[in-house]
């Protein structure tokens, strides 16, 4: 629990409201626009800025910001049709990461500078990020994603077959091909990002404190 007070009091943070803006107009230009076609479905890559909002700011702050980027990316999309059942599939999407990647890559410096406890500790932080895309991969996209097309739009595709056949069908092959290229891209953007992000961070911590 002591994980989304945190994350609830980063709400108060003027700098994480800016940050959180400033994600969320990247989830939806990516997600609105850069849109790649693949077979029955699509890939897109907004999915690093939400992850992004949960690393920085925790659960709270990631679900929050899941609604307006769920909705004004289907507003923006003239082949989807706004459909508020969608959306707690986004908030899901997430609160996976919030919990996951909160906190990314701190460690205490009381730890001793073992390498096997740098080791174990490097581990941890790419498996945070395996289990996070994996679970939002399978839970938000293979599997309820896919039963809300299934129940709300009918889709032609689906004729004739059980969700279950539908739905390894049309989100199967095309998660087990994106699911590397997700972990790359994450692997690259989350560290770099997060490097940059506390640079900024002290930097104008230093400014502040020089102007007071």
């Amino acid at each position: 629990m002591s994980m989304f007070r945190r994350s609830f009091n980063e709400l108060k943070s003027v700098q994480c409201l800016a940050v959180t803006g400033v994600l969320s107009s990247l989830y939806i230009v990516m997600n609105a626009y850069l849109v790649v076609p693949f077979l029955d479905t699509q890939v897109t890559f907004g999915y690093i800025a939400l992850a992004l909002t949960g690393m920085l700011y925790g659960p709270v702050v990631s679900v929050f910001a899941a609604i307006p980027c769920d909705i004004l990316t289907a507003t923006l999309r003239p082949d989807v049709t706004v459909h508020f059942a969608f959306t707690p599939n986004r908030m899901l999407e997430g609160l996976i990461y919030g919990i996951f990647l909160y906190g990314y890559a701190k460690r205490s410096s009381s730890q001793e500078s073992s390498t096997f406890r740098q080791a174990r500790w490097a581990t941890w932080q790419v498996t945070r990020i395996v289990i996070a895309r994996l679970l939002v991969m399978i839970l938000c996209y293979i599997v309820i994603n896919s039963l809300l097309i299934y129940v709300i739009y009918s889709p032609p595709s689906a004729a004739g077959k059980t969700f279950w056949v539908w739905m390894v069908g049309r989100s199967g092959l095309k998660n087990i091909i994106q699911f590397p290229v997700d972990l790359a891209l994450m692997f690259t953007l989350l560290p770099s990002s997060l490097l940059a992000y506390n640079k900024t961070k002290i930097h104008f911590s230093r400014r502040g404190g020089d102007q007071a």
